[in-house]
C-alpha cells in the first residue's frame, strides 16, 4: 500500500479503522457476544487513537513516524524516479494528476516541485515564470491601461474619456478656425489644451 491508497486518512487512521472493523467483526462472530466487551474494547481504540492525535501534535518526532512525510516526486522538471517506487505512485498515475492541472508528461519543465502528501493528496508548484496570474497582478494592469499620465491633473481616467476630449477639442479648433466660435474675439477654447 502507498500513500496514493490510503487517501485522505493518515496510517495511524487507516489502522484504527481495520481495528474498529476487527473489533465489529470479533463482537458480532463470538460465540457469547456481549455488547459490553464490544463497546470496552471500541473505548480503548477510541482513547488510543485521541491520545496518539495529542502527542503528533505536540511532537515533531511522533508526528513525522505516524502521519508520515510528503515525498517529492519532481523536482525543477525532473522525475525522482527512486521515489515513485517508495510510495507506489506510477507514471500513469502522475500522468493522471497532471492532466488535472492541466498539464501533460511534456510540461514537466514548468514543475518546480510536485508532491505526494502524506495524505495521500498530488500537489504541484509551477516555475515563477509559468504561475498563473494573479488578482492582484491583473488589477495592476489594468489599472495601468486606463491611467492616463497625459490627462489634465489626472482627471481623465479612460482611454474612452481621453478620446472623447480629444473629439471635442478637435471639434473646437475646427469650429474656431471657421470663425463660428468665437464670443467678441475671444476664442472659447484655451490654447494651453493640445490633443492627447
Amino acid at each position: 500500500m502507498g500513500n496514493r491508497t490510503v487517501g485522505q486518512l493518515s496510517p495511524f487512521d487507516f489502522v484504527i479503522m481495520v481495528g474498529i472493523g476487527d473489533i465489529i467483526v470479533a463482537g458480532t462472530m463470538d460465540q457469547n457476544p456481549t455488547l459490553q466487551s464490544g463497546i470496552e474494547s471500541l473505548l480503548i481504540l477510541l482513547a488510543l487513537q485521541q491520545l496518539i492525535g495529542y502527542l503528533a501534535l505536540k511532537n515533531k518526532t511522533l508526528r513525522k513516524w505516524f502521519e508520515g512525510t510528503p515525498v517529492t516526486l519532481v523536482q525543477r522538471g525532473r522525475l525522482i524516479k527512486e521515489n515513485f517506487s517508495k510510495t507506489h505512485f506510477n507514471y500513469d498515475d502522475l500522468r493522471q494528476e497532471l492532466h488535472k492541472k492541466g498539464l501533460d508528461m511534456s510540461d514537466l519543465n514548468m514543475i518546480d516541485t510536485a508532491r505526494l502528501e502524506s495524505c495521500g493528496e498530488f500537489t504541484m508548484v509551477r516555475t515563477p515564470e509559468n504561475e498563473p496570474l494573479t488578482k492582484n497582478e491583473f488589477e495592476n494592469y489594468i489599472k495601468s491601461i486606463y491611467d492616463n499620465p497625459l490627462s489634465l491633473a489626472g482627471e481623465k481616467w479612460t482611454k474612452f474619456e481621453q478620446f472623447m476630449d480629444d473629439v471635442q477639442l478637435l471639434a473646437t479648433h475646427l469650429r474656431e478656425q471657421q470663425g463660428l466660435n468665437t464670443t467678441a474675439g475671444q476664442p472659447i477654447v484655451d490654447k494651453a489644451k493640445e490633443f492627447h
